[in-house]
């Protein structure tokens, strides 16, 4: 059987215990593996052991070791991490394993970096008639904030409405920096003691106009945007932080992979100033600073040593770092 990740719960009694989790997008993933791991949990599966690419050799004889449960009579679940290229023929080895189907005791998750996959080839085949696949895909915006707000249950009603809404308005088409503000609210939220809203209307200065000015080098009018923001609008500061972090992490992604920018959801007309922005950052630089954008993402949402003003002044110094030569 193959499905959505966002209906995967609907699934698990029809699955074996057999699972292959893939697609493009890398929280619905993690997700989807904390989804079935946690409904294992509930069968007394209660031991996990993880392969990687360097031990796949012993895919087989793990599964066949543990068919009969652990010495101490534990259910178990055996998590592969396929990180790279196709499919491997270990893990192929796994869907023609005699009986596996009736492995009581193991369950088996293949967590694969592939983002799609042919459903005529025999091992997808295999697999669809074996178990579940669970496909993982970027989500529609109406989707994003039915997913968002699936994730706000800790809230109250009237709250998780209002914090999905903005939550996918700001940070749009990105789950990672969604999964991120979600559990910083984990944290923080209290009904009694509410974050301030994150983001309002009517700045002088959008906070997206930053990422033009940086990738422009434009210093002295990426400085007129934040210090604006931070006189009319200063609880714009983790967009401010999550703007930064982006450009940091694609010129990173790019230098380091040689990413497609356009597939990393930079808008076309954007991309000759990125790439004339990474002409002249090195890597190593990059890495440095991307180590900031943590700690200021973490003050930006009072976690961190830093009061407010140094808060400002250290984003204001990051904005100089990435807007000079």
């Amino acid at each position: 059987m193959i499905c959505e990740s966002t209906s995967l719960n609907k699934y698990f009694e029809k699955s074996s215990n057999i699972f292959f989790v893939f697609g493009s997008e890398i929280v619905l993933k993690n997700n989807a593996v904390d989804q079935i791991s946690s409904f294992l949990k509930q069968q007394n599966f209660t031991e996990k052991k993880i392969i990687a690419e360097a031990d796949f050799s012993k895919i087989e004889s793990t599964i066949i070791e543990n068919a009969s449960g652990s010495l101490f009579g534990s259910k178990i679940i055996i998590e592969i991490n396929h990180q790279k290229g196709k499919i491997p023929k270990e893990i192929i080895d796994i869907f023609e394993m005699k009986n596996i189907k009736e492995f009581n005791n193991v369950a088996v998750i293949i967590k694969s970096s592939m983002e799609k996959i042919n459903k005529s080839t025999k091992w997808v085949k295999f697999m669809d008639s074996l178990g579940l696949m669970v496909e993982c895909n970027k989500l529609k915006s109406f989707e994003e904030k039915i997913w968002i707000k699936s994730q706000l249950g800790f809230m109250n009603k009237s709250d998780a409405n209002e914090y999905s809404v903005r939550i996918a308005d700001i940070f749009s088409g990105n789950l990672i920096a969604q999964q991120n503000e979600i559990n910083i609210l984990k944290l923080t939220y209290s009904e009694d003691n509410k974050n301030k809203k994150i983001g309002f209307d009517n700045a002088e200065f959008l906070p997206y106009q930053l990422e033009d000015k940086i990738i422009e080098l434009n210093t002295k009018y990426a400085l007129r945007i934040t210090k604006s923001i931070k006189k009319n609008d200063d609880h714009y500061g983790p967009l401010l932080v999550w703007i930064i972090g982006k450009i940091i992490n694609t010129c990173i992604g790019s230098l380091q992979d040689n990413i497609n920018l356009e597939k990393a959801g930079i808008w076309k007309n954007k991309i000759p100033n990125y790439l004339n922005f990474m002409k002249k950052k090195s890597l190593k630089k990059m890495l440095l600073l991307q180590k900031k954008v943590y700690e200021l993402d973490l003050a930006s949402k009072g976690l961190g040593g830093m009061n407010k003003d140094q808060f400002w002044q250290e984003l204001d110094n990051m904005v100089i770092n990435l807007t000079s030569n």
